[in-house]
């Protein structure tokens, strides 16, 4: 609930801060004297799309802050975990800052619990913490789309909503799917022989990836044989085949160690040395006659190497890729020749499976379909009889449920259909409903729906307005109905409205002189101060000149509404 409103510098409003209670709250004043500015302050905050003219004194900033109790509402406080804030205190704190750019335009910051935040984020927070009903919301019920939102509001359709919705979407992906698949053996169908063509040329070339730096290193080789031989046969002159080479040198010196050995034995011992050198060597002689036999290449090698890489290089050509995307556009086009191939068997999967999303859909779209039925018969008697306490006693108000093709809603046209006067045949809202019947119409709706929301706080601004007399009494008893399910805060200007509240502030429009602007002040009328709640009452009822019997009826509007 709605705790606490702190404005300052708002259009009339130069600083108000106001508590607010459990029960009803009523705002009246004179015509005129700004009762609706609170609540156009709240919704700045809430919803923060301010205009230029709501500064009181331009070179100060505008500030509205509101202190709320947390709801008990899961999807409230798994919304407060999402964005990083801790859901187990007590309350929350918003707090909209709107001020003047020295270079023009508005600076508009918002911060929950003192932590800067986004606009969306608190319009998000804010849809589980109150609601406001106003006269636009009358015209609302003659939106085709309002009927059907209340009644799964209403009826808690809401999860069966949101299942059917899921395989609504599975069914229109599947069918997407068939439809591209269609789209693209269509395209198939023209191109198959262009296609195959590729892959043959593909398949037969029996790409591999490494081939290519392989075949680069064999051509690199055989362009500089003649080098590479000439280096081996050194190598091996060196190391093995002449007179003077280093095998044979390690040798005599095996031989030299071993006869200083026999001679001092004192002498260095090298033979263990020398015999590793000689085996080190050895392998090496032998990796380089390995070598040199393989640099024996014949010009018919060399020729295919060179068929091979100018192949790949108008395979790279064509396709505008390297051997890797040709590899993988070979497997592309095996898919398609295969997908054409099979294409009887896929379709019929296809469809098949089409086929069971739809019946899925379908059982699903019947299941939503009878639960709005029957919700729409118990809302419907439900406003019928709070019609009828708000003196539309021969009122009628009729749900009907027509089948359309499935869309994302259901498979529902659902229409709120009604009539005021005996004989008349309920008909729908925009073709009979005038402006006070559509009043009643939605507050007896927000009566009904009170009892089912987990909204803590209702916000009503002049929905009792062309309302008089008895109807207007009766507009007070459904408010303090709903009052009894969440906090309720209205503005009205029906004394039969206003006695019914458990908690009354008066807005008073008044000049200041010295700042030659004019303000509002907001008072509150406390339940000690009864007689000030009468006076009030009775002026609303009488106008500036409160007489007795206006006070005395106020007397009995009080006691009225305490039964």
């Amino acid at each position: 609930m709605l705790k606490q409103l702190t404005i300052s510098n708002f259009k009339l409003i130069d600083h108000i801060e106001c508590d607010f209670n459990t029960g009803l709250t009523v705002l009246t004043g004179e015509t005129g004297a700004g009762k609706s500015i609170i609540l156009s302050a709240l919704i700045t905050l809430l919803e923060g799309k301010p205009g230029s003219d709501i500064f009181h004194d331009e070179k100060q900033p505008v500030i509205i802050s509101a202190i709320f109790s947390l709801p008990q509402n899961p999807a409230f406080h798994s919304q407060l975990n999402d964005i990083g804030f801790a859901s187990d205190q007590d309350e929350i704190i918003l707090r909209r800052h709107i001020s003047r750019k020295s270079h023009g335009g508005i600076n508009n910051r918002i911060y929950l619990n003192d932590q800067p935040t986004t606009g969306n984020t608190v319009t998000s927070l804010a849809t589980h913490l109150i609601e406001f009903v106003d006269q636009h919301q009358q015209q609302s019920l003659r939106n085709p789309k309002e009927p059907l939102r209340l009644l799964d509001a209403y009826g808690d359709l809401l999860p069966l909503k949101k299942g059917y919705y899921n395989l609504f979407h599975e069914h229109q992906e599947h069918e997407r799917r068939l439809e591209l698949w269609q789209h693209e053996i269509s395209e198939a169908a023209r191109q198959m022989d262009y296609y195959t063509h590729q892959l043959t040329e593909l398949a037969d070339a029996r790409l591999d990836p490494r081939e290519e730096d392989e075949l680069l290193a064999l051509r690199l080789q055989y362009q500089q044989i003649g080098k590479l031989r000439e280096l081996t046969r050194e190598a091996e002159e060196i190391s093995y085949s002449n007179n003077s080479s280093i095998i044979d040198n390690c040798y005599r010196l095996l031989e030299i160690f071993a006869e200083l050995s026999r001679r001092d034995s004192e002498a260095p011992r090298a033979e263990e040395s020398l015999t590793g050198i000689i085996d080190s060597l050895q392998d090496i002689c032998k990796e380089n006659s390995n070598y040199m036999t393989r640099l024996e290449i014949d010009e018919q090698t060399i020729e295919e190497t060179e068929e091979r890489l100018a192949l790949l290089e108008r395979l790279k050509r064509k396709f505008a890729t390297d051997v890797n995307g040709l590899i993988e556009l070979r497997k592309e086009l095996e898919e398609r020749v295969r997908s054409w191939e099979n294409r009887d068997t896929e379709k019929e999967s296809l469809i098949l499976e089409l086929a069971k999303k739809r019946e899925g859909m379908l059982n699903a779209a019947e299941k939503l379909g009878r639960a709005r039925q029957e919700q729409g018969e118990i809302l419907a008697r439900t406003v019928t009889g709070h019609l009828h306490d708000l003196n539309l006693s021969q009122a009628r108000f009729l749900i009907k449920r027509e089948d359309i093709p499935c869309s994302a809603t259901g498979k529902d046209h659902i229409t709120f259909r009604f009539s005021a006067n005996p004989g008349e045949e309920p008909a729908p809202i925009g073709d009979i409903a005038s402006g006070g019947e559509l009043s009643r119409l939605l507050l007896a709706l927000k009566t009904a729906l009170a009892h089912r929301y987990q909204l803590p706080t209702m916000i009503f601004d002049e929905v009792d307005t062309g309302l008089g007399g008895g109807t207007a009494a009766a507009v007070g008893r459904k408010i303090a109905d709903i009052a009894e399910n969440c906090q309720v805060i209205t503005v009205t200007h029906l004394p039969q409205v206003a006695a019914f509240a458990d908690q009354h502030f008066i807005i008073d429009k008044i000049s200041d002189p010295d700042k030659e602007q004019t303000k509002i002040q907001l008072i509150r009328i406390g339940s000690e101060k009864e007689q000030d709640r009468i006076r009030e009452l009775a002026r609303m009822g009488s106008g500036e000149e409160i007489t007795k019997e206006a006070e005395e009826h106020a007397r009995v509007l009080r006691k009225e509404a305490g039964k």
